[in-house]
């Protein structure tokens, strides 16, 4: 039986390890692959080796010892022994339409820097627009003792309550003295005013000390009745007395 001619592939391994100056024992050795399967790979008899996936191991193995391409020796080896089917290639199953291809996140020191500084525009426009709307806005002021107008009321003096923006200043107009009042910092506010008989009308104006501007008017009238002085309803009859009078 003649010897096996060596194919390109168990060529190439050889001249690679005769280059070396080693042998097939140290090989063995180094490697851990039995001498007869190295031999069986120089001479290309394919025959003698124990499987395509064992093979393609021990070229993996043996390449990287001999400081050759792997990849290249599998590929000489396929060639060869016709062991190309054993590589069938999967398709990749069918992808659905609305799906793309994954891009990975990068985030740059430009674009956290860029984020920082729409977020704080943002801001001071929001800042800015509040201090507008504050600043351009009437203070409130509301009366809630007396309620509405008082037609009948036997006294000299009314304290009139109301609410209006934290720390104003309520002044009062109308009267024959016309007191002043400081709004809690609820907005809650109290003024005695002195009234004298007949319609009282008093004009109260509130004045925010943080915008400096004043509230719309306020007007409240108090009629007071002296039960001393008679009323419309008996100067008729009053009259009518003082006639018969001889």
């Amino acid at each position: 039986m003649t010897e096996r001619e060596p194919t390109k592939l168990g060529t190439v391994l050889r001249t690679a390890r005769e280059a070396r100056f080693i042998d097939l024992a140290r090989v063995e050795r180094d490697t851990k692959i039995r001498v007869r399967y190295l031999a069986a790979l120089e001479r290309g008899d394919y025959r003698d080796l124990p499987g395509s996936v064992y093979t393609r191991g021990f070229l993996r193995n043996y390449g990287l010892y001999l400081g050759l391409d792997p990849e290249y020796l599998i590929d000489l080896y396929r060639l060869e022994s016709g062991t190309a089917a054993e590589r069938p290639s999967m398709p990749s199953p069918p992808r659905p339409m609305s799906e793309r291809p994954g891009q990975a996140l990068v985030v740059s020191s430009s674009a956290i820097t860029t984020a920082i500084l729409t977020i704080l525009v943002l801001a001071l426009v929001v800042y800015v627009v509040s201090e507008l709307v504050i600043f351009s806005g009437t203070p409130d002021l509301r009366i809630t003792d007396p309620g509405a107008d008082l037609l009948s009321y036997e006294g000299t003096e009314y304290t009139i309550r109301g609410v209006t923006e934290p720390n104003s200043t309520i002044t009062t107009d109308g009267l024959r003295q016309n007191p002043s009042a400081t709004a809690g910092a609820d907005g809650a506010f109290s003024v005695r005013v002195g009234l004298v008989p007949g319609a009282n009308v008093i004009t109260l104006v509130a004045k925010d000390p943080l915008t400096g501007r004043d509230s719309a008017t306020v007007r409240r009238t108090i009629t007071v009745v002296n039960p001393t002085s008679p009323t419309p309803s008996q100067l008729p009859s009053l009259a009518a007395a003082g006639g018969s009078t001889p």
